[in-house]
């Protein structure tokens, strides 16, 4: 089995809550499941998280041995060497892999910005800050907007430790240039001098298109049943795309940003003046990509377990899986069968005659690639125990409830209670 523990997240009533959950194997299938959510006494160090967590495992039945890898977000509670939980772990089971959550990493790497776009993302969050800090300049913006037709009424926050937000802000920005010029004008606002230059809206529409695509990879690396394989897939392919359009901007060619490329043709303005700092920003963001996500993380040495019968030949393993990978490519029987079956089931379906490649297989199946289901289960928790409930103080059984994946029978529970009488 595999499994996510997510550093503690403070709750409204300011409890630190640990989260688990866990991916195992039952009837030939792969399933993954809530192991428990236990509230957390004193300081929350590396420590504490690893003697929560080995209690609860006790409790549950559930050995070190058995453990393949640990999926944790960056916190240096988590992944510390010497305190923290990651190295009380690797003291007990030196054999489990750690990984650092892929959508972690990928926001880490959407963080490099040349000196000039800097500049620029941040005069933008300015100039949103400046219409959102008081309720009634955000009332004349709307009411500005609807007179003047405008798609949207309203700007949007940047709030940094959320995925999607620098995407979401600037595209809306971009969207409402005009309008948000005019009413800096009309406030007196020195700001509104950089919606009047051509180039600085410009590269605004270039930080909007890139944080689009990135919020479009991030995206697509959320999800329950994403596996480590899937996932590095999309990475790599984001990776050449970057590759390709540094190229491109070389060359002066700005399509594949149709938002930057439909404001040059509006406003017959040459690309040459952003076209150093853009192809410098996506070189250094592919360098930034290639540091979170190491070549050894690339999906080709996988290929093997993606298709068998496809690519028997896999030099990284040890010599007799090597033989064994070579015999099972060559039945007929289970390549007929391998299509009508997920990866997963097909691995653990040739368990029994092939157990070490398919624990090989597997191994790597097993592993999370994400703390996506712990944080859409902290996003159910701040639901769950708002103010009206903020003394709830064990809270697993109601998200269980929440975030299970079995449809509850509402006719049979409703069968089972009478209803009430008339008096």
């Amino acid at each position: 089995w595999s499994w996510i523990p997510s550093a503690e997240s403070t709750d409204l009533s300011g409890a630190a809550q640990l989260l688990t959950f866990i991916r195992y194997a039952f009837e030939g299938k792969m399933h993954h499941d809530l192991l428990f959510c236990s509230a957390m006494e004193g300081k929350c160090t590396g420590r504490d998280i690893f003697t929560q967590l080995d209690s609860d495992l006790e409790k549950a039945g559930l050995r070190w041995a058995s453990c393949v890898s640990v999926c944790t977000d960056g916190a240096a509670a988590m992944q510390g060497s010497r305190k923290g939980f990651k190295a009380c772990v690797l003291e007990v089971a030196p054999h489990v892999k750690f990984l650092h959550c892929m959508i972690h990493r990928e926001a880490l790497a959407s963080k490099c910005l040349e000196p000039e776009l800097r500049n620029v993302f941040q005069t933008s969050v300015k100039m949103v800050n400046f219409i959102k800090a008081r309720p009634v300049q955000s009332r004349l913006f709307a009411q500005l907007c609807h007179e003047m037709g405008s798609e949207h009424e309203a700007l949007l926050f940047h709030t940094e430790v959320r995925w999607l937000s620098r995407g979401k802000v600037l595209t809306r920005l971009f969207e409402l240039r005009e309008e948000v010029r005019i009413f800096l004008s009309d406030c007196g606002s020195p700001l509104a001098e950089h919606l009047s230059d051509p180039k600085w809206v410009a590269s605004l529409a270039y930080l909007a298109s890139i944080f689009d695509r990135l919020n479009i990879l991030n995206t697509s690396l959320q999800g329950p049943n994403a596996n480590v394989l899937t996932l590095s897939e999309k990475i790599t392919a984001f990776k050449r795309k970057l590759e390709r359009w540094a190229v491109r901007m070389d060359e002066g060619c700005a399509d594949m940003f149709p938002e930057l490329d439909d404001f040059m043709d509006s406003y017959d303005i040459s690309i040459g003046a952003l076209k150093n700092v853009i192809s410098s920003h996506l070189r250094s963001l592919s360098q930034s990509f290639n540091k979170y996500f190491p070549q050894e993380d690339a999906p080709e040495i996988h290929v093997w377990i993606r298709d068998p019968f496809a690519s028997s030949n896999a030099p990284h393993l040890p010599s007799e899986l090597q033989d064994a990978l070579l015999e099972l490519s060559s039945d007929r029987t289970l390549q007929s069968v391998f299509p009508t079956r997920t990866l997963e089931e097909f691995w653990l379906s040739v368990a029994p005659e092939y157990p070490a490649l398919a624990q090989a297989a597997t191994n790597v199946l097993y592993l999370f690639a994400s703390t996506y289901l712990c944080e859409k289960t902290f996003s159910a928790l701040t639901f769950i125990k708002n103010k009206y409930r903020s003394q709830l103080r064990r809270v697993e059984d109601d998200l269980r409830v929440s975030v299970s994946e079995i449809k509850p029978r509402i006719p049979l529970l409703c069968s089972k209670k009478q209803a009430q009488p008339s008096h």
